[in-house]
C-alpha cells in the first residue's frame, strides 16, 4: 500500500492568508527594511542641506537637492516679507518723529547747546531787525491855505502820504483843497474851526460847539467825517486855564482820537526859519528822541499857512533824508502809535 503525501508542508508554506509564522516574520522584517530606508533617505536630505566638516558645500542631487530649492526658496519668500516690515517700520517711525518734532529730542553736549542757542538767537536778532518798520508821519496844522496846492504836489511827486489837521474859519475860499486832500488819499483831521485858544479852551460847552463847529464844515464841504483831532497848542499847552483832561474826555466819550507830535520843525516861530534851518530841525530833534522805540515812529509837525513857503521849499529834502534813513512815510491809521503828551 503506497501512503499519499502529506500536503499540509505546502499548505503551510504556501497559504495567502493563513498567518503563519514565516509569513508573518517575513512581512515584519520587509516593513523593518521599508521604514529604515526611509528614515535613512530622510537623514541624508537633512545632512545634504548643510555644510559638511571641510567648510564645503555638500553635493545635491534628487530629492535632496528639490528639497533644499524649496528651503531657499521660502528663505527669500520670508527675507522679502522682512524687508517690506523694515520698510514700514522706517516709515511709521518717521511719522512718528514728524508729530513729535516739537518734543524734546535726545540730551546734547555743552558744546552744541551753546552753538544752537547763538544760532537761535541770531535768528531772533535778524527777525526783529527785519521786522521793524520804520514809520514817519508828516503832519500839517492850520491850513488850507495858498501853500496847500504846493505841499500836495510835492507829496505827489514822491509818492507818499501826507496828515493835514484843518481848521474852518476860511473854509469857504479853499473847498477845492479840502476835497483834494481827501480824493488823493491823505489823511485829514480836524484842529478846531477858529483857532482862537481863548474861545476854544474857555469852557468844556465851548470846547465842544467848536468841535462841532469843523467837524460839521469838513462833513459839509466832503461828506467825510473826520475823527482824529489835534489840540491848538497840543495838549500840553499852558493856555488853557482848565485842565486838559476834561477835554480830552470830551474826545474819549465820542470816540475820537486826539494826536500831538514829537519832532517840530519849528516852523511855526515868529521868524522866519530858512529851509536849511527846518530840514535841521526835523533830522536833530528824530536824534534827540529817548529810545530806539521813540524813534521808530515820528511824528513831525508842519504848518500849513501862507506864510511859510520855506516848508515847502524844505519838505523835498525831509522826504528824502527820512528815506534814506529808511522810514516809510504813513498816513495816521489805526494802527498808529499814539503820540500824545502825558496829561
Amino acid at each position: 500500500m503506497i501512503k499519499k503525501k502529506s500536503n499540509q508542508k505546502k499548505t503551510f508554506n504556501n497559504c495567502a492568508d493563513c498567518g503563519t509564522i514565516d509569513r508573518v516574520y517575513r512581512f515584519k522584517l520587509r516593513k523593518i527594511k521599508l521604514l529604515a530606508g526611509l528614515f535613512l533617505v530622510l537623514l541624508l536630505s537633512v545632512l545634504l542641506c548643510y555644510t559638511n566638516d571641510t567648510g564645503n558645500e555638500a553635493e545635491l542631487n534628487g530629492n535632496a537637492k528639490d528639497m533644499l530649492i524649496s528651503v531657499l526658496q521660502f528663505k527669500a519668500y520670508k527675507g522679502e516679507i522682512s524687508a517690506y516690515l523694515e520698510q514700514k517700520r522706517l516709515e511709521e517711525a518717521d511719522r512718528e518723529a514728524d508729530a513729535s518734532e516739537d518734543e524734546p529730542g535726545e540730551p546734547v553736549s555743552e558744546d552744541v547747546k551753546e552753538l544752537m542757542d547763538n544760532a537761535e538767537k541770531s535768528e531772533d536778532s535778524v527777525n526783529e531787525s527785519t521786522a521793524v518798520v520804520k514809520k514817519a508821519y508828516l503832519t500839517f496844522d492850520d491850513g488850507p491855505s495858498p501853500n496847500t496846492n504846493k505841499i500836495l504836489d510835492v507829496l505827489d511827486d514822491y509818492g507818499v502820504k501826507g496828515n493835514f489837521f484843518v481848521i474852518g474859519r476860511f473854509a469857504d475860499g479853499y473847498k477845492e483843497q479840502y476835497n483834494r486832500i481827501l480824493r488823493e488819499g491823505h489823511v485829514m483831521g480836524m484842529h478846531s474851526y477858529s483857532h482862537i485858544y481863548n474861545e476854544i479852551y474857555e469852557s468844556v460847552d465851548s470846547f465842544e460847539a467848536d468841535l462841532n463847529h469843523i467837524q460839521f464844515t469838513i462833513y459839509d464841504i466832503t461828506g467825510f467825517t473826520p475823527e482824529i483831532y489835534r489840540f491848538p497848542g497840543g495838549s500840553a499847552n499852558e493856555v488853557s486855564a482848565i485842565d486838559m483832561k476834561e477835554f480830552t474826555d470830551v474826545l474819549d466819550k465820542r470816540g475820537i482820537v486826539y494826536y500831538d507830535w514829537n519832532v517840530n520843525s519849528g516852523d511855526a516861530d515868529a521868524s522866519r526859519l530858512s529851509k536849511e534851518e527846518i530840514i535841521h530841525n526835523v533830522f536833530d530833534g528824530i536824534n534827540a528822541l529817548d529810545t530806539p522805540d521813540d524813534r521808530n515812529e515820528v511824528m513831525i509837525l508842519f504848518h500849513d499857512l501862507s506864510e511859510k513857503t520855506t516848508t515847502v521849499e524844505a519838505l523835498p529834502a525831509v522826504i528824502e533824508g527820512l528815506q534814506a534813513q529808511g522810514y516809510v512815510i504813513a498816513p495816521i491809521d489805526d494802527y498808529t502809535k499814539l503820540i500824545q503828551y502825558p496829561k
